[in-house]
């Protein structure tokens, strides 16, 4: 895949530094990057053991925490 990509001239600087300073190519770069933004993207799971927390029985519940608060549709 070939692609183009328009980089501000101070992003261009910063990124060429970084290339060159990595010893890296420009599509070896390229190429992590997007490795990279789709591996944070795609890996943001809690996992399973979101589901079985335990509620805290001595913490108040939403509508005690919004007593008080100014109703913004009003």
């Amino acid at each position: 895949m070939s692609i183009s990509v328009y980089l501000p001239d101070s992003l261009k600087k910063q990124f060429d530094a970084y290339v060159k300073s990595k010893g890296m190519t420009t599509n070896g770069a390229i190429r992590k990057a997007v490795e990279l933004l789709l591996k944070n993207d795609t890996d943001k799971k809690w996992g399973e053991w979101i589901n079985h927390i335990e509620p805290d029985p001595d913490f108040p519940g939403i509508e005690e925490l919004r007593k008080g608060l100014k109703d913004l549709n009003n």
